[in-house]
């Protein structure tokens, strides 16, 4: 009875994210497997990090719309298999290996930490700089900060670390101040990581400088190959490792 359950949760869950255009096929069917391998290895409970990442970005973005920004070209579109992976695959592994379940927040807690800090700064639209070079740059471009992104990435990462009073007895208030610094921290990073090592293209001087490149643009610094979505699977990966070696 409890797998036919967990059946139809399952496609439902798929039928709703894809017909509502928040993920793609594949990538609905690839969180339900990561999904699965959560419940399997550390219980139905340990879906509610997953599950407020994905709602509440969902929502974030719902609610504040962007016409356009110099993000990834992926911005408004259905988020596909590798966005999913890059997102969620550190979350899937941790549960995998039976490792401390605090590390399973800190990795969601600084995906969500990045993806609010994302969204809130491009709507916002305040003054914005490069964190390596202090350089005004366009709202939404990789490796930019900006007041109202930095104060919704700690929104947040807070969010995901209050659900620790939730899931695991012996959660204090240290933990929550632990988890919160660990994902406000990995957002940073996220931003270190995309100014120095992300493509970044210089478009012009109308279009200026974005994550995508557009006719007659050209390459203005990092590494073509280097995206968004592998800086996110890299500063969320680095702060769990980090919290692993501090924490054990």
């Amino acid at each position: 009875m409890i797998y036919t359950v967990w059946l139809l949760l399952a496609v439902a869950f798929c039928y709703l994210s894809v017909t509502r255009k928040s993920l793609t096929a594949l990538a609905a069917l690839t969180a339900v497997s990561l999904g699965a391998i959560v419940i399997i290895t550390r219980g139905a409970s340990w879906l509610l990090p997953l599950l407020t990442f994905f709602l509440s970005s969902t929502l974030i973005g719902r609610l504040l719309p962007v016409e356009a920004d110099a993000g990834d070209r992926k911005d408004r579109q259905a988020r596909d298999v590798v966005q999913v992976l890059c997102n969620g695959g550190v979350y899937g592994l941790v549960a995998l290996l039976g490792l401390p379940p605090i590390l399973l927040l800190v990795s969601m807690s600084v995906a969500t930490s990045d993806t609010w800090a994302s969204e809130i700064g491009k709507y916002v639209r305040q003054p914005t700089y490069d964190v390596l070079r202090w350089r005004r740059v366009p709202p939404g471009l990789s490796g930019g900060v900006s007041q109202s992104g930095t104060g919704g990435g700690a929104a947040g990462a807070a969010l995901i670390a209050t659900l620790g009073f939730l899931l695991l007895p012996s959660f204090s208030p240290t933990d929550w101040l632990t988890v919160t610094g660990f994902g406000f921290l990995g957002m940073l990073v996220d931003s270190v990581l995309g100014a120095a090592l992300q493509a970044r293209y210089d478009n012009g001087p109308a279009a200026g400088l974005s994550d995508t490149p557009r006719p007659h643009g050209h390459l203005a610094y990092g590494l073509p190959w280097m995206t968004n979505d592998l800086v996110n699977l890299l500063s969320i990966a680095l702060m769990t490792l980090v919290a692993y070696l501090v924490l054990t």
